[in-house]
């Protein structure tokens, strides 16, 4: 077997390599083969810091300012009264103050009293300071009721009950109410003073 030319021995040897097909032209200086190699980009690197944000600051907070407390303003009472009440006869009227407080010792109102069988402890002396109607009920919470003399006193009621006209007694539930003219105008008129008998002895047998 002839050996190999250095020729045949290049061409054997880049065919094993290199399948594609090399030409050579005269005067260039084939150029060693370099394999590419991928450069990457330099890389820098710098001491990591560890950057602890600041605590967050709690938000001030403003105070509402505190109103101070007042009272709600006492609403004025719709009656006085004064009496002992011990039979639960309320003397109803609407008068000064002044006139008011002197009814337990005012003679001609006490002749009435003793002539139904009352004492001034018997009955409460009921002022009706509003100068309102007076309403049943709400005199029934604020006193014993088991009779009602009115003198010039108006009262309302939601029970059913007759017309109110003077000296025709009339009863509001279980209470009979008597209408009469104001004290004033009964003490020197024998007439009313008849009128409120006849009624007084309706209700108090």
């Amino acid at each position: 077997m002839a050996g190999l030319q250095a020729e045949d021995l290049n061409n054997e040897f880049f065919k094993n390599f290199i399948p594609e097909t090399i030409f050579l032209v005269e005067g260039d200086v084939p150029a060693p083969i370099v394999p590419e190699v991928e450069t990457a980009a330099p890389v820098t690197v710098t001491k990591s810091e560890t950057i602890v944000a600041p605590a967050p600051q709690p938000k001030a907070t403003l105070a509402i300012p505190k109103l101070p407390k007042t009272d709600a303003p006492a609403q004025p009472a719709k009656y006085n009264v004064i009496g002992e009440n011990s039979k639960g006869v309320a003397v109803l009227v609407t008068i000064a103050d002044e006139e008011f407080r002197k009814l337990p010792q005012l003679e001609f109102l006490n002749k009435i009293l003793a002539a139904i069988g009352l004492q001034p402890t018997d009955v409460a002396y009921v002022n009706n300071v509003s100068g309102k109607i007076a309403v049943f009920e709400e005199l029934q919470q604020t006193l014993q009721v088991n009779y009602i003399l009115s003198f010039a006193s108006r009262v309302d009621s939601n029970l059913p009950h007759e017309k109110f006209t003077l000296y025709n007694p009339v009863k509001l539930g279980n209470v009979p109410i008597v209408f009469s003219h104001a004290l004033a105008d009964l003490e020197h008129d024998q007439e009313k003073k008849k009128l409120l008998w006849g009624a007084l002895q309706k209700v108090f047998k």
